[in-house]
Protein backbone atom coordinates (compact mmCIF):
# COMPACT_ATOMS: atom_id res chain seq x y z
CA UNK A 1 0.00 0.00 0.00
CA UNK A 2 1.23 3.46 -1.14
CA UNK A 3 1.98 6.80 0.87
CA UNK A 4 -1.38 8.12 -1.34
CA UNK A 5 -3.51 5.23 -0.52
CA UNK A 6 -2.86 5.05 3.20
CA UNK A 7 -3.60 9.05 3.25
CA UNK A 8 -6.74 8.78 0.85
CA UNK A 9 -7.88 5.73 3.92
CA UNK A 10 -7.02 8.17 6.55
CA UNK A 11 -9.05 10.60 4.74
CA UNK A 12 -12.11 8.44 4.33
CA UNK A 13 -11.40 7.12 7.98
CA UNK A 14 -11.88 11.40 9.11
CA UNK A 15 -14.68 12.00 7.03
CA UNK A 16 -16.77 9.05 8.60
CA UNK A 17 -15.50 9.70 12.48
CA UNK A 18 -16.60 13.87 11.85
CA UNK A 19 -19.97 12.29 10.34
CA UNK A 20 -20.77 10.06 12.99
CA UNK A 21 -19.56 12.80 15.89
CA UNK A 22 -22.04 15.56 13.80
CA UNK A 23 -25.14 12.81 13.80
CA UNK A 24 -24.24 12.35 17.69
CA UNK A 25 -23.78 16.31 17.96
CA UNK A 26 -27.26 16.26 16.41
CA UNK A 27 -28.95 14.03 18.51
CA UNK A 28 -27.57 15.37 21.99
CA UNK A 29 -28.60 18.83 20.25
CA UNK A 30 -32.32 17.30 19.79
CA UNK A 31 -32.34 15.18 23.59
CA UNK A 32 -31.73 18.96 25.01
CA UNK A 33 -34.34 20.33 23.11
CA UNK A 34 -36.85 17.78 23.95
CA UNK A 35 -36.21 17.76 27.61
CA UNK A 36 -36.36 21.57 27.55
CA UNK A 37 -39.67 21.17 26.50
CA UNK A 38 -40.99 18.30 28.26
CA UNK A 39 -39.53 19.58 31.56
CA UNK A 40 -42.05 22.59 32.35
CA UNK A 41 -44.93 19.78 31.84
CA UNK A 42 -42.94 17.51 33.98
CA UNK A 43 -42.57 20.34 37.25
CA UNK A 44 -46.21 21.32 36.34
CA UNK A 45 -47.35 17.62 36.75
CA UNK A 46 -45.10 17.03 40.53
CA UNK A 47 -46.18 20.64 41.51
CA UNK A 48 -49.98 19.09 41.18
CA UNK A 49 -49.06 16.38 43.04
CA UNK A 50 -48.09 17.80 45.69
CA UNK A 51 -50.68 20.61 46.31
CA UNK A 52 -53.12 18.00 45.91
CA UNK A 53 -51.91 15.96 48.54
CA UNK A 54 -51.67 19.36 50.61
CA UNK A 55 -55.12 19.52 50.00
CA UNK A 56 -56.07 16.34 50.96
CA UNK A 57 -54.23 16.23 54.05
CA UNK A 58 -55.50 19.90 55.16
CA UNK A 59 -59.05 18.64 54.41
CA UNK A 60 -58.44 15.67 56.90
CA UNK A 61 -57.02 17.78 59.76
CA UNK A 62 -59.88 20.30 59.20
CA UNK A 63 -62.48 17.41 59.47
CA UNK A 64 -60.45 15.98 61.92
CA UNK A 65 -60.53 18.79 64.56
CA UNK A 66 -63.98 19.57 63.98
CA UNK A 67 -64.97 15.99 65.26
CA UNK A 68 -62.55 15.74 68.00
CA UNK A 69 -64.23 19.88 69.22
CA UNK A 70 -67.94 18.14 68.58
CA UNK A 71 -67.00 15.04 70.90
CA UNK A 72 -65.48 16.92 73.20
CA UNK A 73 -68.98 18.66 73.38
CA UNK A 74 -71.38 15.51 73.46
CA UNK A 75 -69.23 13.48 76.07
CA UNK A 76 -70.88 14.11 79.02
CA UNK A 77 -69.59 15.07 82.47
CA UNK A 78 -68.52 18.47 84.00
CA UNK A 79 -65.20 20.24 85.19
CA UNK A 80 -66.14 21.99 88.10
CA UNK A 81 -69.98 20.25 88.79
CA UNK A 82 -72.05 22.91 87.11
CA UNK A 83 -69.97 23.66 84.15
CA UNK A 84 -70.55 20.97 81.17
CA UNK A 85 -68.56 20.27 78.50
CA UNK A 86 -71.23 21.82 76.03
CA UNK A 87 -70.83 25.07 77.95
CA UNK A 88 -67.22 24.59 78.13
CA UNK A 89 -65.98 27.03 75.06
CA UNK A 90 -62.49 26.88 75.85
CA UNK A 91 -62.12 23.00 75.93
CA UNK A 92 -63.94 22.57 72.89
CA UNK A 93 -61.81 26.12 71.24
CA UNK A 94 -58.84 23.57 73.00
CA UNK A 95 -60.15 20.13 71.60
CA UNK A 96 -59.85 21.75 68.13
CA UNK A 97 -56.82 24.23 67.88
CA UNK A 98 -54.76 20.56 69.48
CA UNK A 99 -55.54 18.64 66.16
CA UNK A 100 -55.65 21.51 63.49
CA UNK A 101 -52.51 22.98 64.92
CA UNK A 102 -51.05 21.34 62.14
CA UNK A 103 -52.75 23.33 59.57
CA UNK A 104 -52.54 26.28 61.85
CA UNK A 105 -56.22 26.65 62.97
CA UNK A 106 -57.10 29.17 65.91
CA UNK A 107 -59.77 29.89 67.54
CA UNK A 108 -60.51 32.48 64.95
CA UNK A 109 -61.47 29.44 62.17
CA UNK A 110 -63.71 27.89 64.69
CA UNK A 111 -67.42 28.64 65.07
CA UNK A 112 -69.76 27.17 67.35
CA UNK A 113 -73.17 26.71 66.89
CA UNK A 114 -76.46 25.10 68.86
CA UNK A 115 -80.07 24.30 67.08
CA UNK A 116 -81.92 23.71 70.13
CA UNK A 117 -85.65 22.19 69.71
CA UNK A 118 -88.34 24.29 70.92
CA UNK A 119 -91.92 23.92 70.96
CA UNK A 120 -91.91 22.04 67.80
CA UNK A 121 -89.14 24.28 66.20
CA UNK A 122 -85.41 24.39 65.73
CA UNK A 123 -83.85 27.54 66.94
CA UNK A 124 -80.07 28.29 66.01
CA UNK A 125 -78.31 29.76 68.55
CA UNK A 126 -74.76 31.33 67.43
CA UNK A 127 -71.86 31.54 70.13
CA UNK A 128 -70.81 29.92 73.09
CA UNK A 129 -71.94 29.22 75.90
CA UNK A 130 -75.40 29.40 74.55
CA UNK A 131 -77.74 31.84 75.82
CA UNK A 132 -80.39 29.10 76.18
CA UNK A 133 -80.63 25.74 77.65
CA UNK A 134 -79.77 22.64 76.26
CA UNK A 135 -81.49 19.67 76.39
CA UNK A 136 -80.82 16.31 75.40
CA UNK A 137 -80.89 16.15 71.98
CA UNK A 138 -80.12 19.24 70.97
CA UNK A 139 -77.57 19.42 68.80
CA UNK A 140 -74.01 21.16 68.71
CA UNK A 141 -72.13 21.89 65.67
CA UNK A 142 -68.59 22.70 65.54
CA UNK A 143 -67.58 24.23 62.18
CA UNK A 144 -63.82 24.97 61.22
CA UNK A 145 -62.84 27.05 58.30
CA UNK A 146 -59.60 27.15 57.27
CA UNK A 147 -58.27 28.94 54.18
CA UNK A 148 -55.54 26.81 52.11
CA UNK A 149 -52.33 28.69 50.49
CA UNK A 150 -50.93 26.58 48.08
CA UNK A 151 -46.63 26.83 47.80
CA UNK A 152 -46.92 27.92 44.28
CA UNK A 153 -50.45 29.57 43.22
CA UNK A 154 -50.63 29.05 39.59
CA UNK A 155 -54.30 28.64 39.56
CA UNK A 156 -56.38 30.98 42.19
CA UNK A 157 -58.59 29.01 43.66
CA UNK A 158 -61.01 30.01 46.64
Amino acid sequence: MGKGAVMWHLKSRRKRIQKIASRVDQQAAQGLVEFALVLPILLLLVLGIIEFGRVLFTFGIVTAASREGARYAASTGDLTGSTFNYEDCAGIMGAVTRIGSLVGVGNSDITIEYTIRYQDTNQTITGCPPSEYVDRGDRIHVMVTRDFQPIVPLVNVP
